[in-house]
């Protein structure tokens, strides 16, 4: 008979196939039989050796295999067989004459499924391969699915886990491992260790989720950061359930962990796809708009005064129709980038409060752009950012080999005037710039008249500020500072005055602002110093002094760095020392920032500079920080010598500044003074000096003169 060969034909999808392998002829032929009656299939081999060549042509569903034979025995067959991928979980019977418990451990070591001794009941023996063959496709199905689910959680780079209520895993497989990112070697044992990997910027939110859902017993679901650097984290949900176990009444939590980094990532592609404009990369309509609501919620809120900028580029088409669209879209990006600039200046008017820079520029549609101004002082300072903004585009741009001078109409709306919701103020903005294209294009037009000739008034005063001090249009008129026992001048304060030959007499608090906001009241303050101090020399010459002068400083001036010696150098110029200028700064100026304050005002004592706090009473000094000012002099705000003696709360207010001065051993000017009564109450509070239109108003240097000698001989009768 040959030893190996094939029962019967059978049915592969029916019938389960037995490879039966042992060198007893009449065992096999026996086993055959209980086999085939039993309704299997079965392919006999004589020895352990032919087992590898019989299972790779026939595919068996099961393996019975006898223990003792001639040349490969079944114990090293069976190893042989689970060595092969194959083979590794095909259930193999083994069949044996030796019972003792070695033998037995031997087969199991080796791979067996099951084991028996001979002699058995060959009519059980079918019913034990149906069995095993029934848990094998059971433990097979099993594994497939298994497999599947890992395939499955790689893909959506899902993770599952199991805690117990203190937050330790007891569950944590290789597919959480993979979705968190986290090398091979890192070992996860809690939470409180799974913080330490989560960014630093959502570790404590973090950790704080989990604790209180672990605590309270519920479930939770959380999104975060896992990584060291924000540019390289990767965005994780977590999700966990509270469970009770049956047993102790305890809880756990079991949950999953997934990779959700493509998912952000492309809901941050879809958002910037609806909100952006993918030319500029700038906001489009819709998201400005946005912007413009949460700045008009802000504004309502504050009392603020807020503005919208409609901005077109003249003649736009022509780059388009002749130098084509991708011109055209450089063009645009060119003119996005210098208004970004320029919105950034650090300048007060021009720069956008931090967190709305992004959204205080974009582009409508076509070549329009749109600007929101989200905090401006008065309506007039949009004008100045419009003007910057069409000064930006002084120089021309190179675009694909072309020089292009780009000019641009803007029209401009402001709340509340002009609108209270976005929708209004970007209608009226529209219409403002349509008006600046109808009269004649390159300009800014108002929504409302009255504002386009403030806005042209306050720009011509800008324009024609610039060169006033080589045109020689300022004046330093000054005003005296008298003793308020004796009226005796003791000084005077310097006063500019600007005298245009088209414009006229310019008024201080329209120039002043002006200058402060394009810096150059800085060289204007130091020309002020500088004649203020030449005159006190002529005077000195002419023999009437020596009297001493105060001098405004401005808050720009006064942050200008090195002040104390750009100072010094314009007195040493004049031949004057120091200690005749009188440097007058508001309180609110110095409280803006009181260490740089106190730090300057040293320098500038140490030089010999006398320090005044103008307008004192007006701003909200610290006492604290007044105290360690290095100060001379409190001027009392003309607003509360105004009504005196008549006003109980003036009176109180001037004789506590009064007192307290005087306590800190410092001296008091009172500004204002400009009645008999008023001067009285004055001097007989105990203030120091007075200044007002009672003694003089403001007057030229030559005509001081007179008055001087005047008042001098008087004092001195």
């Amino acid at each position: 008979m040959n030893a190996m060969m094939e029962a019967q034909p059978h049915d592969h999808d029916e019938v389960a196939r037995v490879l039966l392998v042992d060198d007893d002829d009449m065992q096999r032929l026996l086993a055959r039989t209980a086999l085939e009656n039993a309704g299997f299939a079965v392919i006999e081999a004589a020895d352990g050796s032919e087992l590898p060549a019989a299972f790779e042509q026939h595919r068996p569903d099961l393996v019975v295999l006898d223990v003792l034979m001639p040349k490969v025995d079944g114990f090293a067959a069976c190893s042989a067989l689970r060595a092969d991928a194959r083979g590794a979980h095909v259930p193999v019977l083994m069949m044996t004459g030796l019972d003792d418990v070695e033998s037995i451990n031997r087969a199991y070591e080796a791979g067996a499924t099951d084991f028996v001794t001979k002699p058995f009941n060959f009519e059980i023996l079918g019913h034990r391969l149906r069995y095993m063959l029934r848990a094998t496709r059971t433990a097979d199905a099993l594994r497939a699915s298994e497999q599947r689910l890992q395939l499955a959680q790689r893909i959506a780079r899902l993770g599952h886990w199991e805690c117990d209520a203190a937050g330790n895993f007891a569950r944590w497989n290789m597919e959480t491992h993979d979705a968190l990112g986290l090398c091979d070697d890192v070992e996860v044992g809690s939470f409180a260790v799974l913080a330490n990997h989560v960014l630093e910027a959502d570790r404590e939110r973090f950790s704080e989720a989990v604790r209180s859902a672990l605590r309270r017993k519920e479930s939770f679901s959380l999104e975060f950061r896992l990584g060291l650097r924000e540019a390289d984290a990767r965005n994780v949900h977590i999700v966990g359930v509270a469970e009770q176990r049956e047993a102790d009444s305890g809880y756990y939590f079991i949950g999953t962990v997934q990779d959700v980094s493509e998912r952000h990532r492309a809901e941050q592609q879809i958002h910037r796809l609806a909100h952006y404009d993918d030319v500029t990369g700038l906001p489009n309509r819709a998201a400005i708009r946005a912007s413009i609501a949460e700045a008009l919620a802000q504004a309502a809120r504050h009392e603020r005064v807020l503005a919208v900028l409609s901005i077109d580029i003249d003649h736009f088409q022509r780059i388009n129709d002749t130098l084509g669209f991708a011109c055209g879209d450089e063009l645009l990006r060119a003119v996005s980038a210098r208004f970004r600039h320029t919105l950034r200046i650090s300048d007060t008017l021009g720069q956008v409060p931090v967190g709305m820079a992004a959204d205080a520029l974009g582009r409508a549609a076509g070549d329009e752009f749109i600007v929101l101004l989200p905090e401006i002082t008065a309506a007039e300072d949009a004008a100045v950012v419009a003007q910057r903004l069409r000064n930006a585009l002084g120089k021309p741009f190179e675009i694909g080999g072309n020089e292009i001078h780009a000019r641009v109409s803007i029209g401009i709306s402001v709340y509340p005037g002009d609108g209270t919701s976005a929708d209004d103020l970007l209608r009226n903005a529209d219409a403002a710039l349509a008006q600046a294209k109808r009269e004649g294009r390159d300009c800014y037009q108002f929504f409302t008249t009255q504002l386009n000739a403030s806005a042209f008034k306050r720009l011509t005063v800008e324009m024609q500020l610039r060169g006033a001090l080589e045109r020689r249009e300022f004046m330093v008129y000054f005003q005296p500072k008298l003793a308020a026992a004796s009226y005796e001048p003791l000084g005077f304060e310097a006063l500019i005055r600007w005298v245009h030959p088209e414009l006229g007499r310019v008024s201080p608090a329209e120039f002043i602002p002006v200058a402060e906001e394009t810096g150059l009241i800085v060289p204007i303050g130091e020309w002020v110093l500088g004649e203020a101090c030449r005159q006190l020399a002529a005077w000195d010459a002419a023999g009437l002094g020596p009297y001493k002068c105060a001098v405004n400083v401005s808050g720009s001036q006064f942050r200008v760095a090195a002040l104390p010696e750009r100072l010094a150098r314009v007195v040493e110029a004049a031949g004057i020392a120091p200690s005749r200028i009188e440097l007058e700064l508001t309180e609110s100026m110095l409280m803006e920032d009181a260490a740089l304050a106190i730090e300057t005002l040293d320098a500038l004592k140490a030089l010999g500079f006398g320090i005044a706090v103008d307008d004192f009473g007006t701003g909200y000094s610290s006492l604290s920080y007044l105290k360690r000012l290095p100060i001379d002099v409190l001027k009392i705000d003309q607003s509360f010598v105004r009504d005196l003696p008549g006003d109980d709360g003036d009176v109180a207010i001037v004789n506590t500044v009064i007192s307290m001065a005087r306590g800190l051993g410092l001296r008091t000017v009172a500004e204002g003074v400009e009645t008999a009564a008023q001067r009285d109450f004055l001097r007989d509070a105990g203030c120091d000096e007075l200044q007002g239109y009672y003694f003089s108003e403001p007057r030229a240097a030559d005509d001081l003169v007179a008055w001087l000698r005047e008042h001098g001989e008087t004092a001195r009768g």
